[in-house]
C-alpha cells in the first residue's frame, strides 16, 4: 500500500483510545453516543485538511464508509463526512462541527452550555472573548477549564469556549470581565485567509 492511500483511512486502536479518552472528559453521555453511533471515524493526514498540521478526524456514516475506502484506492481523498476534530500529540480536540453533532444528539452536558444575548452573539461571532455582559444564562455547576458550548437566544451553537471561572466567581464579576475564552466560533471561517 502506498503512502498516498494511507493519507485518509479508518482510525487505528491508538487513535480510537485518544479520541475516546478525550470525549469521556466532555461527558459520559457523549462517550456513549460516540460508541453507539452508526458512523466510522476516519483520519486524514492531508496537509490541506490538517488543522495546524495535526491529523483531522472525520465522522462518516457506516453505509458510506465502504464507498470512501473503495474511492481511496482509486484516488486521493482528503476529507469526507463531518469534520469531528483533530489529534494533537495525545489529545483529541473537538471541532465546532463535532460539538454541534453531539449537541444535536443531546450528548453535550447542559451544565456546559451558556446562552448569549444578541450583543454577545455578534461579539462572539467576530472572535471576541466571552464577557459576563454577553451571557444571559450560566449554569450553577459551571467549572473552570471546562469545554463550553455558547448558544444564541435560539439555542443554536455559535461557539466552543474554555471556561475561565467557577460559577461562584461569576456572581462577583463585573459585566466586562471574562467568563470564557473563544476557542472557535461560527464566524471563524469568514475571518480565515482564503
Amino acid at each position: 500500500m502506498s503512502n498516498d492511500i494511507r493519507k485518509f483511512r479508518i482510525i487505528n486502536k491508538i487513535e480510537k483510545n485518544i479520541i475516546t479518552n478525550s470525549i469521556s472528559k466532555i461527558s459520559h453521555k457523549a462517550l456513549l453516543a460516540l460508541e453507539n453511533m452508526k458512523f466510522s471515524l476516519f483520519i486524514s493526514f492531508n496537509p490541506i485538511s490538517i488543522e495546524d498540521n495535526f491529523p483531522s478526524i472525520y465522522l462518516i456514516p457506516n453505509d458510506l464508509a465502504k464507498t470512501v475506502v473503495n474511492v481511496e484506492q482509486e484516488t486521493e481523498v482528503c476529507s469526507a463526512g463531518i469534520y469531528f476534530g483533530f489529534i494533537k500529540i495525545d489529545q483529541f480536540l473537538l471541532s465546532l462541527e463535532g460539538a454541534e453533532f453531539l449537541y444535536h444528539l443531546q450528548a453535550f452536558p447542559k451544565n456546559a452550555q451558556l446562552i448569549s444575548n444578541d450583543e454577545g452573539e455578534k461579539a462572539i461571532l467576530y472572535g471576541n472573548r466571552i464577557l459576563k455582559k454577553y451571557i444571559t444564562y450560566i449554569p450553577q455547576t459551571l467549572k473552570k477549564n471546562e469545554l463550553l458550548l455558547i448558544l444564541n437566544q435560539s439555542k443554536e451553537l455559535i461557539c466552543l469556549a474554555l471556561c475561565q471561572v467557577n460559577y461562584s466567581k461569576t456572581q462577583k464579576l463585573n459585566p466586562n470581565e471574562l467568563i470564557a475564552l473563544n476557542l472557535v466560533d461560527k464566524g471563524d471561517y469568514l475571518r480565515k485567509k482564503q
